[in-house]
């Protein structure tokens, strides 16, 4: 049975869209005949999550910085005492890759997950993907803007249930929700803002905000300044988000830029709405005015707008979930996504065969 191994920057909650995705992936794929493994590179709160699935995970630490030769030498000693046929990176650059080689590993697939390298915002079309057979991109929007490697587009995939969800409820106060990130290129204070602007033309209004990170304190801040304390509710990391997103009516996504978010794939699961920005992969997954709305990045008037046009026509909120939810089962399952990555992964396998056998004869 071919190994794969996943390779991910940290096991914190900013990794569970990544781990949803190879969750998904390690379920469907045992049929396909692939055992599917995690390796971290920083401990946290998911190895376990990963192991209680029964996927295996293991932690070496390196930071990837190039001064870090330790953490080179532990990472390449643990690959080669647990060879694997193919190594799946979601995080590092050439030298990681270097040294998946330098293990044996078959083939290497490098999945992109944003346009843009988060820590310094460097554009993908800057980056070099030397010593990867193949690259995955989760979106369109990210394959457009790789230059030096055509990628493969496939979207994540979740499990999505066969009946319908319950509809949010028709009375009581607009419920929004925010799965997130705390960081500022989320936006997050967008919705804040929104949350009182809506409050003073009179709705009821409640925000919910599950998340973390380094902008939380300011966000609470802000809050405060703009008198709705009472109306921004700070959740936390959530590992459960099924019965946040059943008490809501819209997710909000306001962000600057967007692979293709887990969340919004959950919310249109759930047949909720989601308004959100018009950047990257959001604009392939919602279907403004039928699946939800997307609004111009950095248009807290837009998004006030459109929360006070749902808030105001709950229905049509609804029947724009209805639309989500079967937009969801039809296009981002995690059976399809699977299919589509295994499908990769024997291309290369048997790519990789061919080549030795070549090498072999001369």
């Amino acid at each position: 049975m071919p190994t794969c191994l996943h390779i991910v920057k940290s096991a914190d909650p900013a990794s569970t869209g990544i781990c949803r995705i190879i969750s998904g992936l390690a379920r469907h794929a045992q049929p396909h005949e692939y055992r599917v493994s995690v390796l971290f590179l920083e401990d946290g709160i998911l190895r376990q999550s990963m192991e209680e699935q029964g996927i295996p995970a293991s932690v070496v630490p390196w930071s990837m910085r190039r001064d870090d030769l330790r953490g080179a030498w532990r990472f390449l000693k643990w690959l080669r005492r647990h060879p694997v046929d193919l190594a799946h990176v979601h995080h590092g650059g050439g030298g990681l890759r270097a040294l998946c080689r330098a293990a044996r590993a078959q083939a290497v697939v490098q999945h992109i997950h944003g346009q843009f390298v988060e820590i310094d915002l460097t554009p993908m079309r800057y980056r070099s993907f030397r010593g990867a057979d193949a690259v995955i991109a989760c979106s369109q929007a990210i394959a457009d803007s790789i230059t030096e490697f055509k990628a493969e587009v496939i979207y994540a995939g979740i499990e999505t249930a066969p009946a319908l969800p319950s509809p949010p409820a028709g009375t009581g106060p607009f419920r929004i929700g925010v799965l997130s990130r705390l960081v500022p290129l989320k936006r997050i204070e967008a919705v804040i803002e929104a949350t009182a602007r809506l409050t003073t033309m009179g709705f009821d209004i409640v925000l919910e905000i599950g998340g973390g990170g380094p902008s939380e304190a300011a966000l609470r801040e802000l809050a405060a300044q703009l008198g709705v304390c009472d109306k921004v509710h700070f959740l936390g990391w959530q590992r459960e988000v099924g019965p946040l997103l059943a008490s809501w009516h819209v997710l909000a996504m306001p962000s600057m830029t967007e692979g293709f978010p887990i969340a919004v794939l959950d919310a249109m699961a759930a047949g909720r709405t989601v308004v959100a920005s018009r950047v990257g992969g959001l604009i392939e997954m919602i279907e403004d005015g039928m699946t939800g709305r997307l609004i111009p990045a950095g248009d807290t008037d837009s998004l006030t707008l459109c929360i006070a046009e749902l808030a105001r026509d709950r229905a049509l909120a609804e029947r724009m979930g209805v639309a989500a939810w079967k937009r969801a089962g039809s296009k981002y399952s995690a059976v399809l996504m699977t299919e589509k990555i295994v499908g990769l992964y024997d291309r290369l396998l048997e790519r990789e065969t061919r080549l030795l056998a070549a090498k072999a004869k001369d």
